[in-house]
């Protein structure tokens, strides 16, 4: 199924799309459960499928596979990397402000990166977790 496709079928689903934490890889944004969040909107650009989110956040994810969507289910299996983005929260969105994770299929693995400076992320991706999921 297509970036495109894989958009349609988010957009087509909304605003009845799971919401909830977010995890990548294995990986939480934030601790577990701490954070909620909820997908305003689906595009695709090229291969990459894109997810805006209530609090302006983005997710893109490129070469997406293995989508699960229901009001209880938001998944996808399997990408070539996943970037999610967003603004310290309770600071301007400014681009000084915009701070992201990145992770990226290398061999059989998943590699790791962030721009966070208020501390040093220890990211350890599991190429066998969903490769971006609302828990």
């Amino acid at each position: 199924m297509s970036a495109d496709s894989i958009a349609d079928r988010i957009n087509a689903a909304l605003p009845n799309v799971k919401t909830g934490s977010l995890r990548m890889w294995g990986e939480w944004f934030g601790k577990p459960y701490d954070n909620f969040h909820s997908i305003n909107r689906s595009s695709a650009v090229g291969s990459t499928l894109m997810l805006e989110f209530d609090g302006g956040e983005t997710l893109a994810i490129e070469n997406p596979e293995g989508l699960e969507i229901s009001d209880t289910v938001f998944s996808i299996r399997s990408a070539s990397a996943v970037r999610w983005e967003w603004f310290y929260y309770g600071r301007p969105h400014t681009e000084e402000n915009r701070y992201y994770y990145q992770f990226a299929r290398s061999g059989s693995g998943v590699e790791a990166q962030s721009n966070v400076d208020w501390y040093t992320p220890n990211l350890s991706p599991s190429p066998d977790k969903n490769a971006a999921e609302l828990l």
